[in-house]
């Protein structure tokens, strides 16, 4: 990646980190970190060990052995472009042009673009199975009025549709279909004006992401296990936080709360920096399951912290990434 995009890419970044650190307040910081004691400790290692996982599910989309990307470099971009993503203020996908342009130099725009899409479209798809399984859990195991069992029930079906459109576009390719049905919407349309002049382009990008579901399966599933899987480890973020202020919280609960307010802060992705959703959702969460919803102001100034620790980490490894053990790709 050139110098000065990757230079522009930590100083916007760490403008929006000053800026929601002033507004969240030093003393609130260490305030909630003192509250938490040493639990803080495995509540932000934890996330270390899902980006370690989220990299492996991207390491098997590039085919990072036939490009000869080490997994290092996976790692630091992985963890950079999830930092990007939190200081996005709106839709949480500022990363992903990161992605790009950090791969494009390795191993090549169309396939960096395609590797790019196929890991956000896998992502969304891990997403929609962890929050199906969420409901099978709350319909079957909780007391739930006949308005929650029926939104619960609308929901899981929406999101059977969206699983079988995603397994769709897997065989059928993404970039094209999008050019064709959302060309004309606003903000959009000058970006497929770009990419339509690109033919060639977007049918290799296609290819690749066709040629990963059809002819790479099991890289497919392995990728997308290795996603579940690290939304499985994250779910222990929920069980360490209430633990640290004496709440007797069992794991499946805690994957309730991980899946339930992750759905209903992606339900409203347009509120910037998350602001209210992410609070709004757990405390409905939190109601469902019959403890005190005023906990979820503190489960998410706890979540907050842990987002400012990686979303530093990440912005140093943008400034001070370097190339070596890389080789170069020219398509």
């Amino acid at each position: 990646m050139n110098k000065k995009v990757k230079t522009l890419f930590f100083v916007i970044g760490l403008g929006v980190f000053i800026f929601l650190l002033s507004e969240f307040g030093l003393d609130n910081i260490m305030l909630n970190i003192k509250k938490t004691g040493w639990w803080f400790v495995p509540v932000v290692g934890i996330w270390g060990v899902v980006y370690v996982i989220n990299a492996f599910a991207w390491y098997f989309i590039i085919d990072a052995k036939k490009t000869k990307l080490n997994f290092s470099s996976i790692l630091q971009i992985t963890i950079s472009g999830f930092a990007i993503n939190y200081v996005t203020p709106f839709v949480n996908l500022g990363g992903e042009p990161y992605r790009i342009l950090a791969l494009k130099d390795k191993i090549g725009i169309n396939q960096s673009v395609a590797s790019v899409l196929l890991y956000t479209m896998l992502h969304f798809f891990s997403h929609f199975i962890f929050w199906m399984a969420a409901i099978l859990f709350a319909v079957t195991t909780l007391t739930l009025t006949s308005n929650m069992q029926l939104a619960f029930i609308i929901t899981f079906c929406v999101l059977v549709l969206l699983s079988f459109f995603m397994i769709h576009r897997h065989k059928n390719g993404l970039l094209d279909f999008f050019l064709r049905n959302f060309s004309k919407i606003p903000g959009i349309s000058k970006l497929t004006e770009k990419l339509n002049g690109k033919s060639s382009s977007v049918e290799k990008i296609d290819g690749f992401i066709t040629d990963f579901y059809i002819n790479r399966r099991r890289s497919f599933y392995s990728a997308l296990l290795l996603d579940l899987v690290a939304r499985i480890v994250a779910v222990l973020e929920f069980y360490f936080i209430l633990h640290a202020i004496g709440v007797d919280v069992t794991l499946m609960q805690s994957f309730f709360i991980s899946a339930g307010s992750s759905l209903i802060m992606n339900m409203f992705f347009f509120i910037p920096f998350e602001l209210g959703a992410k609070e709004g959702g757990l405390y409905l969460v939190l109601e469902i399951l019959k403890f005190s919803p005023a906990i979820g102001i503190y489960v998410a100034l706890v979540n907050r912290l842990r987002e400012f620790f990686w979303i530093f980490i990440g912005l140093i490894l943008i400034q001070f990434s370097n190339k070596s053990g890389i080789n170069k790709v020219v398509e």
